[in-house]
């Protein structure tokens, strides 16, 4: 017997049954969880990619090895998950820049973190106080200036001042007294 018929007899040929998974679709239970990491993966995106994250890095048991999926990727991936019972065959990140990944397990528990304290619904800033970038969309929820790493705390803070009430000059005037001079004041 050759070593190429143990290969055959041992049901890893083409034509084995034992090569194959079941096409079934997900349980409840296995749904439920697809359909929570969907939700935790927007959570994410929405949390991290103001801040110039690319995706989410995840630890792969079979491969041994961390992957890097962009944020719209790993969507499909979870959906194609749901709709099908499977996901594609995943390949290793050519060259991927880890640090614009945040991992997984970090960013599920920051965001249940910022969660538990009540910071998941950021303020919006309009514009960056130091260079005067325009923060549209999801970058109004950043922590930091996309163009110049400012700080966008005093901003936020003299938007939620605004909200309360206060006028222009008493915004200032608080925001100098907490050592954050320049951010704007709502008009």
């Amino acid at each position: 017997m050759s070593d190429e018929d143990d290969f055959d007899e041992g049901g890893f040929d083409e034509g084995s049954d034992d090569e194959h998974f079941d096409d079934e679709p997900l349980d409840e239970h296995e749904t439920a969880l697809v359909r929570q990491d969907l939700t935790d993966l927007a959570d994410f995106r929405s949390t991290f990619e103001a801040e110039g994250y690319r995706g989410v890095a995840v630890w792969c048991h079979d491969c041994v090895e961390e992957h890097y999926f962009p944020w719209d990727m790993l969507r499909e991936n979870l959906q194609l998950l749901l709709e099908t019972g499977e996901t594609p065959v995943h390949e290793p990140a050519f060259q991927p820049e880890p640090d614009r990944y945040v991992p997984w397990d970090y960013a599920r528990g920051y965001v249940d973190a910022l969660k538990d304290v009540g910071v998941d619904q950021r303020l919006i800033v309009g514009a960056c106080p130091r260079c005067g970038v325009v923060l549209e969309g999801d970058l109004g929820r950043a922590n930091f200036c996309p163009r110049c790493g400012a700080t966008l705390l005093g901003a936020r803070l003299g938007v939620a001042l605004g909200a309360a009430g206060l006028d222009a000059d008493t915004v200032r005037e608080i925001l100098a007294a907490a050592g954050l001079p320049g951010a704007p004041t709502p008009d």
